[in-house]
């Protein structure tokens, strides 16, 4: 028999046992839009984690005292972490204008002497660090010599930190829950078209049939089924992302797009459902099916 015998099998499988085929593409179908909402809402909150890691700030304060020898130090500690990606020096000149700038008076006006200390504000690219890493290079720099005091946003460090984990841990347990009931029902659709063709399944042994001719159509009918429900899931992604840039395009920073690996993620991921909802069904059921 050719591979072309086999497919079409597979095809008749799913025409067998329609009320239960369209049951399961439609939990793929479910499955794999809720994986891609995942996947979408996921990318953008990550998005929006590196933008304020990569635009992370810390500032140095320096001692009234501070010497040139104390700042060429702090600039070489600077210079040799791999978290900082530039930093700019602030004198106490410089601090005066900005205060100027800022609230529209001239410090000397308010005060008879500028207390504004020098200081470095310090550019941080944490996308690849947590919280931890910027604490230590932080008491690291508070105890140089010349430093008064280092200051940073340690709680929004944190609170990303724990979103980030809190995304990647939501995403791994929506992916098991739905892969467990889009393999359980492609099953069950199986074993009903295994039960179906029970009879067949006996002739075809007493002919000589192989099991791998014997079970390549009920594999192909599982990755039909995959394949159907992960073409409904891109149309209704599909939907999904075009409204919400139409509905929320002016709130959002970047548009959603449904770029390559969120396709190509999807069709794969409709032909693992399959192929192991199938292969399961196959592997627990057909062996019980005797001359």
């Amino acid at each position: 028999m050719s591979f072309g015998f086999l497919v079409k099998e597979g095809f008749s499988g799913l025409s067998r046992a329609k009320f239960p085929s369209f049951v399961a593409i439609l939990t793929i179908t479910i499955s794999l839009t809720l994986m891609g909402v995942t996947y979408l809402g996921g990318t953008k909150l990550v998005h929006l984690f590196n933008q304020v890691r990569s635009g992370f700030e810390v500032e140095i304060f320096l001692l009234p005292g501070a010497t040139e020898y104390d700042r060429n130090r702090i600039e070489e500690k600077l210079d040799s972490s791999e978290l900082v990606t530039g930093f700019d020096y602030i004198s106490k000149e410089d601090a005066a204008d900005r205060f100027e700038k800022e609230f529209g008076e001239n410090i000397y006006d308010v005060l008879d002497a500028n207390p504004l200390p020098a200081s470095y504000t310090v550019r941080m690219d944490t996308r690849n660090y947590d919280h931890n890493d910027v604490t230590v290079i932080a008491r690291e720099l508070g105890k140089m010599q010349g430093v008064d005091e280092v200051q940073y946003k340690q709680a929004v460090l944190q609170l990303l930190d724990r979103y980030s984990s809190a995304v990647l841990l939501g995403g791994g347990i929506i992916l098991v829950i739905v892969f467990g009931a889009a393999v359980l029902l492609v099953g069950n659709t199986i074993k009903l078209s295994i039960f179906a063709k029970r009879e067949v399944i006996k002739i075809m042994r007493l002919v000589g049939a192989t099991d791998l001719f014997i079970k390549t159509p009920f594999i192909i009918e599982g990755i039909l089924q995959g394949i159907l429900g992960a073409a409904g899931a891109l149309a209704v992604l599909y939907g999904i992302v075009v409204g919400t840039n139409y509905l929320l395009g002016s709130f959002l920073t970047t548009e959603l797009i449904m770029d390559w690996p969120l396709i190509g993620g999807i069709i794969a991921a409709g032909i693992i459902f399959g192929l192991v909802g199938s292969a399961r069904s196959i592997r627990m059921f057909i062996s019980q099916i005797r001359y």
